[in-house]
């Protein structure tokens, strides 16, 4: 019997990717709260932050062997990025500039859901410099990451959160 996965067309596995994205995002999302449920909100945040930062390596890792770049500078970094497994669900958008690069989460899934059941945004900004920092590392020691915005701060309303990326 022939994989059904290789039988889909280029859209289907598109489609595929995204919600295997959205998947990913609601598993992460559940165990955040069952966490946060019994040992509250602060703890909930450190382990979520040694979490996502172990996560990183690993998916670093295979990004890089999927993308095989001779050098990781920014416009690498751009193109690893955009295969995060949270990407395909969280509208990113990526500016690159001569000295650095700008990530733009124009729709973050797991801060839209608290809101809609009345938890509220948390405070992720220590999460996601766990996630990204170590992420773009993995890929080059010399990349640094700087959080521009994060929930609960905020100064655009067109992205979630802003990641600003350099390379020293």
């Amino acid at each position: 019997m022939e994989r059904f996965l290789e039988s889909l067309s280029k859209e289907e596995l598109i489609e595929y990717i995204e919600i295997l994205s959205k998947n990913f995002l609601t598993l992460d999302g559940y165990w955040f709260l069952g966490v946060e449920d019994r040992f509250g909100q602060k703890v909930a945040i450190e382990i979520d932050e040694e979490a996502w930062g172990k996560y990183a390596v690993s998916e670093a890792r295979r990004v890089k062997d999927l993308i095989k770049a001779n050098a990781w500078s920014l416009p690498e970094l751009g193109n690893a990025l955009q295969l995060i497994s949270i990407a395909p669900a969280s509208e990113f958008d990526i500016a690159l500039s001569a000295d650095s690069l700008m990530l733009a989460v124009g729709n973050c899934r797991p801060q839209a859901a608290r809101i809609r059941s009345g938890k509220g945004e948390f405070p992720c900004r220590t999460v996601g410099i766990a996630h990204l920092s170590t992420f773009a590392k993995e890929l080059n020691p010399r990349f640094r990451v700087r959080c521009v915005q994060c929930p609960p701060e905020r100064s655009s309303k067109d992205a979630c959160c802003i990641w600003e990326f350099t390379l020293v």
